[in-house]
């Protein structure tokens, strides 16, 4: 009987607390020179080498360096440029790679952005981002619900 081959470890297998928090940090980085309008941090946060790849909302993908890296100076000079605080964040990973998604807070708009990081010899850099309007999501409180109404079982999908 044929043996099957060894089955490779899940794609995203958990990352240590020490990791997570490192990726945070560079994440934090990334919208605080974006903010800052510190071209020369942004551009030391992004990997000098590799694939990247940077989807800005409503724009072509950008895979070379130099188009990402004027992009986003383009952007940080813009005298109409936004601040952006970045909330929700979710992280997950594996030794070498992350991906850490999240709420970007604009003053008349919400995006969902994936921002992918990889592990080089000086910590994490990003080698890609991807940013995108979604819905705005409510701040209300919930309301009660009448008791004619039942309650949604929550572990159906619809």
């Amino acid at each position: 009987m044929p043996r099957r081959p060894p089955r490779p470890p899940p794609l995203l297998a958990e990352f240590d607390d020490e990791e997570r928090e490192a990726v945070l940090a560079a994440n934090r980085a990334f919208y605080r020179a974006f903010n800052d309008r510190d071209a020369a941090a942004m551009d030391l946060l992004w990997s000098p080498t590799g694939s990247l790849v940077c989807l800005h909302p409503g724009q072509a993908a950008l895979h070379e360096r130099s188009e990402i890296m004027a992009s986003w100076r383009a952007i940080m000079r813009h005298p109409e440029a936004p601040r952006v605080r970045c909330a929700e964040e979710w992280v997950v990973g594996r030794p070498g790679l992350a991906i850490v998604v999240c709420r970007e807070l604009l003053p008349s708009v919400q995006l969902m952005a994936t921002n992918t990081f990889t592990r080089l010899s000086d910590g994490w850099h990003i080698i890609g981002h991807h940013s995108g309007p979604v819905p705005s999501v409510e701040t209300r409180q919930p309301t009660a619900t009448p008791a004619s109404v039942p309650a949604r079982d929550r572990r159906k999908l619809h």
